[in-house]
């Protein structure tokens, strides 16, 4: 079967209001999801194809919605690659029928999906937590091999959900995964635009300058300067947090259970 080469010029980009994903399922069943998707602000051909996909870092799942002028959802949308919910992402792709098959005509990306039962203004986290089944003795690394960064925990940790909660785990971790996001941000892809709100970096970097005390972003081709300003990034965060007040409790807490 030949395959069609996707041609990303002149693409529309389809706004997140109008590609609304939900996640359905509960506790010890498959995930699944349902779409919502609006294309009548876009000048789209009818006979346009619609596909929804899910992906988390090397994970992905493709879904054939029909056309734009007919969209039918799939009977089947459980989402069977994927063992649990957090850093689930999706895009919507539209590509074009007929002769010209197969160029891409519209697409809206890094879509977070929201839990039925939840309002949708609910935030999202701004590093979410994965299981990750290639860590070996390591506890934990923060990944950027998907659209976004996230923090990976190790599979074998049963209840890695609860260690991700665990005050010291907290205390230990997250400063230094918020250091490691910092530094790849600034150090290697030299990024410092706060204004893009659907860009994962600027968030990030959004997120830190409402730090108490952090100023703003310096220049990235300011190696000292970034250098400086991610250490008082990570300092703020941790007053905020109060993070060794937090694994002073819990170490007094377990060494007076033991004693």
């Amino acid at each position: 079967m030949a395959i069609s080469t996707l041609n990303y010029t002149g693409r529309l980009k389809l706004k997140h209001p109008h590609t609304r994903i939900y996640l359905r399922g509960s506790a010890g069943s498959t995930l699944g999801f349902d779409a919502v998707l609006n294309f009548s602000s876009y000048d789209l051909p009818d006979n346009s194809r619609v596909h929804v996909e899910a992906y988390r870092q090397t994970t992905w799942m493709r879904f054939d919605f029909g056309t734009v002028g007919r969209i039918e959802s799939p009977s089947d949308r459980l989402l069977t690659a994927f063992e649990s919910q957090e850093g689930i992402l999706f895009r919507v792709k539209v590509t074009s029928g007929g002769d010209r098959h197969g160029v891409l005509l519209a697409e809206g990306d890094r879509i977070r999906a929201s839990l039925q039962e939840e309002n949708e203004t609910n935030s999202i986290p701004l590093l979410p937590v994965v299981p990750d089944s290639d860590l070996g003795q390591q506890i934990f690394r923060v990944s950027f091999e998907g659209d976004r960064a996230a923090l990976c925990i190790n599979r074998l940790l049963s209840d890695w959900r609860s260690l991700a909660r665990d005050p010291l785990f907290v205390s230990l971790v997250y400063p230094e995964a918020l250091r490691a996001v910092l530094v790849r941000i600034l150090r290697i892809e030299k990024y410092s635009d706060i204004e893009d709100t659907e860009d994962w970096k600027s968030q990030w970097l959004r997120f830190s300058t409402l730090l108490p005390g952090v100023g703003d972003v310096p220049n990235p081709e300011d190696d000292e300067s970034c250098d400086d300003w991610i250490e008082s990034t990570v300092a703020a965060f941790a007053r905020r947090h109060k993070t060794v007040d937090s694994f002073i409790a819990y170490w007094n807490e377990e060494v007076g259970d033991a004693t």
